[in-house]
């Protein structure tokens, strides 16, 4: 593992930004709040009982993200749209029907499946269907409250490879169908000049907004005051010039078959914050059958990483805190590690993940993972 300046890991799915071209450094105001205990990346990753081949509404297209509305029980994934005959509109004129539309067509058009799912089982309660979005790479959710739905941040305005450009927030409207310029779409311009490839988390419990996104030839971290962002985009305002607190995203890379890092980037797979700490997920399919032992690459394959927004005494620049590698999941198959969320209850805070679990007749499922374990 290397941590320090550059470009940290490869986008989820596809793009990366070249880890030749230098980013200027940044002062990093340090402000992220405090209070949380950081989840310690060394400990067990334990299957969520109830939680495991979890089917989402489109069976036919990969988990992308995941988060939870932890006060009302509910788990939130993303995904890119499969094939479906469903009459899209785009910029509120409704688009020709036609007998199927192509996932690869969804997938370049930016266009996502969001489902709520009762945390209890894994039941699809309803979705909805979100136009020109992105590729899902993250989620956020504000939890619901007596009289407001549940509002959902996502990436926005995708650009030709199916990637957002800005932030969005809309409220949660189960069979709802919207496009990037549907009145409900609150959108939020790129957090600085040049952005692209954002995504957003929501820590709900301590009031932030964070996001990850391309600049200068690195990928960044930038954490803001939640309601702060609520307001700009209720409002229709720009984001604070200053966040909270920003880290350059750590270098991180694929292991080989004996656990030490390779000269490849890994491939980002996830991210989540929770207080402070920042969370990682990174990682690659299985190249072995799954019916035989994790063995050499793929033990190696999935790895969570720690990040201190506000900085620490030896990596002030990243935030690096730890790295390890998972066995979560290991006979599932194409064990693809997917999405990463914290849900707060009373036992305590969890930092999950999804394990990618697919049916043998082809129908996507994933298998929900956490850890618990809290560094001293």
């Amino acid at each position: 593992m290397t941590a320090g300046a550059g470009v940290a890991v490869a986008a989820a799915g596809r793009l990366a930004v070249s880890d030749s071209a230098a980013a200027d450094s940044t002062t990093n105001p340090a402000g992220a709040p405090t209070g949380a205990r950081a989840f310690a990346m060394n400990s067990p990753s334990k299957g969520w009982a109830g939680l495991g081949d979890v089917v989402n509404q489109d069976t036919s297209t990969t988990l992308q993200s995941i988060a939870f509305d932890s006060v009302n029980g509910h788990l939130y994934t993303l995904q890119v749209a499969g094939a479906s005959s469903l009459a899209y509109q785009r910029g509120g004129k409704e688009v020709a029907r036609t007998l199927q539309i192509s996932g690869p067509q969804h997938d370049a058009a930016g266009d996502l499946c969001l489902s709520r799912h009762d945390i209890a089982n894994g039941e699809v309660l309803d979705y909805m269907y979100l136009l020109g979005f992105g590729h899902g790479v993250s989620l956020g959710i504000e939890p619901a409250k007596e009289g407001t739905p549940a509002y959902v941040w996502t990436e926005a305005g995708a650009d030709t490879q199916g990637y957002g450009r800005e932030i969005a927030r809309f409220p949660f409207a189960a069979g709802g169908v919207l496009w990037t310029s549907h009145p409900l779409v609150q959108r939020l311009a790129p957090p600085e000049p040049g952005a692209v490839q954002i995504s957003p988390s929501v820590d709900a419990t301590y009031g932030s907004l964070v996001l990850r996104y391309a600049a200068g030839g690195s990928f960044w971290f930038a954490a803001h005051d939640l309601a702060a962002a609520r307001a700009a985009a209720v409002e229709g305002k720009d984001l604070p010039a200053t966040p909270l607190a920003k880290v350059r995203q750590p270098l991180v890379h694929q292991a080989g078959a004996d656990g030490k890092d390779t000269a490849k980037p890994a491939t980002f797979q996830g991210f989540t914050a929770h207080g402070q700490y920042v969370y990682m997920l990174d990682g690659t399919p299985r190249t072995g059958s799954a019916s035989a032992p994790l063995a050499g690459e793929d033990l190696y394959a999935v790895h969570t990483t720690s990040i201190d927004l506000n900085g620490t005494a030896n990596d002030p620049e990243t935030g690096y805190m730890q790295r390890t590698h998972s066995a979560a999941d290991a006979n599932a198959d194409p064990r693809e590690p997917e999405g990463m969320a914290v849900h707060t209850g009373p036992a305590g805070p969890r930092l999950c993940f999804g394990i990618t679990d697919n049916a043998p007749d082809g129908t996507r499922r994933f298998d929900l993972y956490y850890k618990d374990g809290l560094m001293p």
